[in-house]
């Protein structure tokens, strides 16, 4: 079984946002980080301060060979999803380097979903095949 580790942030009663760090052993467990969100009040709170929260999903090592998904909220059950994979790292970060990058746009909470479920299912090389 893989491991991917998610990065968030929310606020927890205060107005500062507060990092968050998970490592995650299944789909399951993402999926219960994003519907356990404060959605509602994130958003509220976006508008006001002007400064919101989201997630981070990474399989691999960043700054090496990985894949992740950024979800940015942006409405209620709705976010900016962003994919990026390096499946092989650049040489002196200029020559020889594999890597994509998509970007979704404004999807559903599930939609996003089925996305990062992909990261517990397939390896980073057929990830980088399928959006090269």
């Amino acid at each position: 079984m893989r491991r991917v580790k998610v990065y968030y942030q929310h606020r927890d009663g205060g107005t500062e946002l507060i990092n968050y760090e998970k490592k995650l052993q299944s789909y399951r467990e993402a999926w219960d980080v994003i519907d356990h969100y404060p959605w509602d009040k994130e958003l509220e709170l976006f508008e006001a301060l002007g400064e919101g929260g989201g997630f981070f999903f990474i399989l691999g090592n960043e700054g090496g060979k990985y894949a992740s998904y950024q979800l940015t909220p942006i409405e209620n059950n709705r976010g900016l999803l962003t994919l990026d994979v390096v499946s092989k790292p650049a040489a002196f970060g200029l020559f020889g380097g594999k890597s994509a990058s998509l970007d979704f746009e404004l999807v559903s909470i599930p939609e996003a979903k089925n996305h990062i479920k992909a990261l517990f299912e397939y390896s980073i090389d057929s990830l980088y095949e399928k959006y090269r």
